[in-house]
């Protein structure tokens, strides 16, 4: 193996997979970057069992071609302190790869390419094209809502479900609900329904970028999920489990609905919440005609109170909800307005785009 590269070529996809790279890997070849050179191109791969990570770059140019692994980190970093402008030449001799770059050389220990555990490569039953900036939205706006080491591990990850020619996102933490949907003329005859584990999601919205419509293809099997896109291949395992229905849990039908400005809510809520106890961020919100007032106060006595305009002629009403909940569905929703959908206050509250159907958002009230 011998090729020459520019370092800026190599820089951003080393940054890309090596998010995939845990600090702490019980097997060592784990905390390594496979490095694979054709004719043309170098192709670097980093996983965690769990997840997968493909970046190809093309090169100045290839005497040799092969295959090996070196640290990811260590790699990294030395492309990171070289000049923004440097050539790198890269060799492999015997165990070790030589590292050179004008007056510079660095040798690093390799091992076996053979040992790199491999990803599986299929079969997927699903296969569709979609924009980058399309799932990047959906995954942004239900995210908030997975659970974090939940014992019903099915609740640690987001929920992709296809049919009807719509995809969706869900997720849940038994406290709230995210969801959000986009038609595409692609799954029109197609059916799937998966859940993709914490971390891969949070990889998603790292690597997926919200302002480029190039197309990516979605690959679903029944134990993988693959993107495919010009710059990477990214393949994550599956949560194996049934995820509760979420049609259930959203309200359907509702006595009171009430409309408020999404920047005067979230406002409103970001200065309550200061004063709100650290622990449970409980804040009592009151609805009357024509205005919202929310209060929050914590064992120091200490009292928050805020009030905006609000539209809604029904009775008065009071309900208690955790204040980072609110905060997270205000700031996924575009909207300039929010509608708010509920029936007393012991049941979950239904919040959506005023101008919009395509997300929604049941959170549910506590006690204080």
């Amino acid at each position: 193996m011998k090729f020459t590269v520019q370092r800026e070529t190599l820089v951003k996809p080393l940054q890309l997979i090596g998010g995939v790279v845990e600090k702490r890997q019980t097997l060592p070849i784990l905390s390594n970057v496979l490095l694979t050179v054709d004719q043309t191109s170098l192709s670097m791969t980093a996983t965690d069992l769990e997840i997968e990570l493909i970046g190809v770059v093309p090169l100045e140019g290839v005497e040799e071609v092969g295959k090996t692994t070196v640290s990811a980190r260590k790699l990294l970093d030395i492309c990171r302190a070289l000049p923004e402008d440097a050539i790198l030449k890269m060799t492999l001799d015997g165990e070790q790869v030589v590292l050179r770059s004008g007056s510079s050389r660095f040798i690093l220990t390799t091992l076996p390419a053979q040992e790199f555990p491999n990803a599986d490569n299929g079969p997927f039953a699903t296969e569709f094209e979609m924009s980058q900036s399309k799932l990047r939205r959906l995954i942004n706006k239900t995210h908030f809502a997975m659970g974090q080491q939940d014992v019903r591990h099915y609740l640690n990850g987001t929920l992709f479900d296809i049919h009807q020619g719509i995809v969706r996102c869900v997720a849940t933490d038994g406290h709230r609900l995210a969801f959000s949907s986009t038609a595409e003329e692609n799954v029109n005859d197609m059916q799937a329904k998966v859940i993709l584990p914490r971390k891969s999601i949070l990889e998603l919205i790292r690597l997926l970028d919200p302002n480029s419509d190039d197309v990516i293809k979605v690959c679903i099997g029944d134990t993988h999920f693959r993107i495919i896109t010009p710059h990477f291949t990214f393949t994550s395992k599956l949560i194996n489990a049934q995820y509760p229905d979420y049609n259930k849990l959203i309200p359907r039908s509702v006595e009171n609905t009430a409309m408020a400005s999404r920047e005067a809510l979230k406002q409103a809520l970001v200065r309550a919440s200061i004063l709100s106890n650290e622990k449970f961020r409980g804040i009592r919100v009151l609805l009357d005609a024509g205005e919202l007032r929310i209060i929050a106060n914590n064992p120091e006595q200490e009292e928050a109170e805020e009030k905006i305009p609000l539209e809604y002629q029904g009775n008065g009403l009071e309900i208690g909800f955790n204040a980072a909940y609110l905060l997270d569905v205000v700031s996924s929703i575009g909207s300039e307005h929010i509608r708010w959908s509920f029936n007393d206050p012991n049941s979950g509250v239904l919040m959506e785009p005023s101008d919009v159907s395509d997300s929604l958002y049941v959170v549910m009230p506590m006690r204080l």
